[in-house]
């Protein structure tokens, strides 16, 4: 690896751990929350703000955007962290978060926040919604991608495989979908409750292109980000992402149940140590 992308990979790690704080900041508020599912995925999320999507957070309307749709609604505290280092929010609103007249709600939601392009909350829409803006983009012959988070818990849902059918027969290489695998929903353990796999072979029966990587691993998902945008072939793009609960966070990594915690106000601070102790040097 180039001593460029070294540095430009370690720089991803310290602004993914400044996600993961905001995040932990954010559910200290209400002394619960979300808050192992954003630290799992605030890598991901780094990649995707941070080194793939053309974005300008300063214009947050503008036309030749990248999308980024939240279909796993209640990931709205990652999602906020997130716009928060890539400059649409200020790091004092985050103290807000769930609060009333607030612009960053529990569940994400366009009309309230900067740079928000739906509302979630039912899941099994974000792909369906990436159908119809990837469809618009095309005809405006636009080169921007759009991008969809999806809870693995989510591909239980109709609407999802609905859509893949009709992303791959209108060739929608302008879409990118995101799983996040995290192994959990609300019922329980997702592959308990309604397994999906094999999840590689089924995306590419429905015609995409598929990648599987570590979802905490920066420089893969690197990769797999430039692969999807890159990638030469008429059809939509998927990389499903392998992560951890609560990751960065030792003893919320370990917790049996994570899908909504609660902590009592000494494990917060606990919570803080644990991840600075596991800052990137």
């Amino acid at each position: 690896m180039s001593e460029g992308n070294l540095l430009h990979n370690s720089r991803l790690a310290e602004r993914a751990h400044r996600v993961r704080h905001n995040a932990i900041t954010m559910a200290e508020v209400h002394g619960q929350g979300y808050v192992a599912q954003a630290l799992g995925v605030a890598d991901v999320l780094s990649v995707a703000y941070l080194h793939a999507m053309r974005i300008r957070p300063d214009q947050p309307e503008w036309e030749d955007r990248d999308r980024f749709l939240l279909s796993v609604g209640h990931y709205g505290i990652a999602h906020y962290a997130i716009l928060t280092e890539a400059g649409y929010l200020p790091e004092s609103e985050l103290v807000t978060y769930g609060c009333d007249d607030s612009r960053l709600p529990m569940s994400g939601m366009a009309s309230y926040t900067p740079g928000a392009e739906m509302s979630g909350g039912s899941i099994g829409l974000g792909l369906p919604m990436a159908v119809g803006m990837g469809l618009g983009l095309k005809r405006k012959k636009s080169s921007s991608f759009v991008y969809t988070l999806m809870g693995d818990g989510e591909l239980a849902e109709g609407p999802t495989w609905e859509a893949a059918i009709s992303a791959s027969h209108y060739k929608l290489d302008n879409i990118i979908a995101l799983v996040d695998f995290n192994k959990v929903q609300a019922d329980g353990p997702s592959p308990t409750i309604m397994s999906t796999e094999p999840l590689v072979a089924k995306f590419e029966a429905f015609g995409f292109y598929v990648q599987r990587v570590d979802g905490n691993d920066l420089p893969a998902l690197v990769k797999a980000f430039d692969n999807a945008r890159e990638h030469p072939e008429p059809k939509p793009r998927i990389i499903i992402c392998d992560t951890k609960m609560g990751c960065g966070v030792d003893f919320l990594e370990a917790r049996e149940k994570n899908h909504f915690i609660r902590l009592e106000p000494d494990e917060w601070k606990r919570a803080y140590e644990a991840l600075e102790a596991r800052r990137p040097a």
